[in-house]
């Protein structure tokens, strides 16, 4: 996927996470320099269009588009947040593991720890855990 974003634009960007370094001020006085070693910072004012760019090209490349009544799937993002719908557990199970996928390529990790699922219908049903790799 690509947007058009100038050259320069983009250079300068790299700069900025290339070899970052900061102090930190405690009271009047900042601390030595030091090397920050995990990539964009979630306070650096880039975090957020960078990770905005990042994530719509990964729901892109899923190819989800359209509503439930007409798909098997579907999904719905807002910020770091994303609904998965689906009409079967298997197809919940498939497009998790492809978001998981997709979402790596570009570096990034879906937290294990934040993942719920919720079952709707009207049947009686028995709630049992889903199991994606080592993920519910």
């Amino acid at each position: 996927m690509k947007f058009d974003i100038p050259d320069k634009l983009i250079s300068l960007t790299a700069l900025t996470l290339t070899h970052p370094r900061a102090r930190v001020k405690i009271n009047r006085d900042n601390t030595a320099e030091f090397i920050v070693k995990c990539g964009v910072q979630q306070g650096d004012p880039l975090s957020g269009t960078l990770f905005s760019l990042v994530i719509d090209t990964t729901l892109k490349q899923m190819e989800l588009r359209g509503n439930i009544t007409t798909r098997l799937k579907q999904c719905t993002a807002y910020a770091d947040d994303i609904l998965l719908t689906t009409r079967t557990k298997q197809s919940l199970l498939d497009t998790f593991q492809k978001l998981k996928e997709k979402s790596a390529q570009c570096g990034l990790i879906v937290n294990g720890q934040k993942t719920k699922y919720l079952r709707c219908t009207r049947k009686n049903y028995k709630l049992e855990e889903l199991q994606i790799d080592s993920m519910y």
